[in-house]
């Protein structure tokens, strides 16, 4: 889909203090009750998955998990993060498993143009899709390193929703892109 289409830009992001080199560090509990387990390796430890507390099949954060860590994949999650504060919101870090495609920025960009371009293809299925889906949905990516490696980037999905049903049907486009992007890039 050209640039100069109408829909939203991915943004790049500042890094943040603490979470600039992977695996992230673990944080105690919070005075909320919530808890950063830090970076977990799926790939290398995929049964850890039910170590991640936000990632549940309920709010379909799970799914996309599992999508981004298959066997053989392009991409590895990095961290997730999902809570209720007035709407549903999540999101979820990931790059790619390839350190020379990670440190391409024109890779990352690539990414989030194919994301737009097969929204607008669903759109023409199910008219609404794309305008609703950004709506409920923002991409940004910044620099961190993997692994003490040279940096590359991250890419960081949101999404938001009234609940966390709703919040899962939202989230299934996104496991569905992934899981069809595997194949075509």
């Amino acid at each position: 889909m050209p640039a100069h289409q109408n829909y939203p830009q991915m943004k790049k992001a500042e890094t943040e203090d603490g979470f600039q080199e992977w695996p992230f560090r673990a944080e105690g509990i919070s005075p909320d009750g919530d808890r950063n387990n830090g970076g977990i390796d799926l790939i290398a430890e995929p049964h850890r998955i039910d170590e991640i507390h936000e990632a549940t099949t309920e709010n379909g954060l799970r799914y996309v998990l599992e999508a981004l860590n298959a066997p053989g994949g392009l991409f590895m999650s990095l961290g997730c993060l999902s809570a209720f504060d007035d709407l549903y919101h999540s999101y979820v870090e990931f790059t790619f498993r390839d350190h020379v495609s990670a440190i391409d920025e024109s890779n990352i960009l690539a990414i989030h143009e194919r994301w737009q371009s097969w929204l607008a293809e669903r759109d023409a299925e199910i008219p609404g899709l794309a305008q609703a889906t950004n709506l409920r949905s923002a991409w940004d990516y910044r620099a961190f390193s993997l692994r003490g490696n040279a940096p590359q980037y991250l890419i960081t999905v949101y999404h938001r929703e009234h609940d966390a049903e709703s919040h899962a049907k939202v989230v299934q486009w996104f496991e569905r892109f992934l899981l069809e992007v595997e194949h075509s890039f």
